[in-house]
This record gives structure tokens, sequence and C-alpha cells, in this order.
């Protein structure tokens, strides 16, 4: 399952952690399209960035891999 990072804490732990997130942008006919992915090295509230690339986090969504507890 996928959790969408959407606050300063998320990102922040996604950072420290240095978990891979993925960066979704949307068309103008709202479909989500997969633009890149990383560790998060920098952000603050009106960017994230990853690489060497600043996304803008009004016009992006973060989103990293969630693992059940359940999985072996």
């Amino acid at each position: 399952m996928n959790k969408t990072l959407t606050t300063d804490m998320e990102l922040f732990a996604a950072a420290l952690s240095q978990v891979r997130v993925a960066v979704i942008q949307h068309t103008a006919d709202d479909i989500p399209v997969f633009i890149a992915s990383g560790v998060i090295e920098k952000y603050s509230t009106h960017y994230v960035k990853i690489g060497e690339t600043n996304y803008l986090r009004d016009e992006s969504e973060f989103r990293i891999e969630e693992r059940s507890n359940n999985q072996s």
C-alpha cells in the first residue's frame, strides 16, 4: 500500500530514514504520472528536493510504499 507524504513531519521522517520516495504529478485530465524517485535531500514549505531536482509541493505528490506487518 502506498502512503502519500503531506506533512513536514512525514517528509522529515522519510528524509531521516532515507526511504525511496516516488514523485507523482497529475496531468490536466487528473491522470497521475510517475515523474521520478529517490531519497529526499531537502524540503521546505514550498518544495522537496530529490536528487538534483526541486519539486513543488503544490504540484506534486510524494509517496512511499508502506510495508504491512503481515508480510513474512
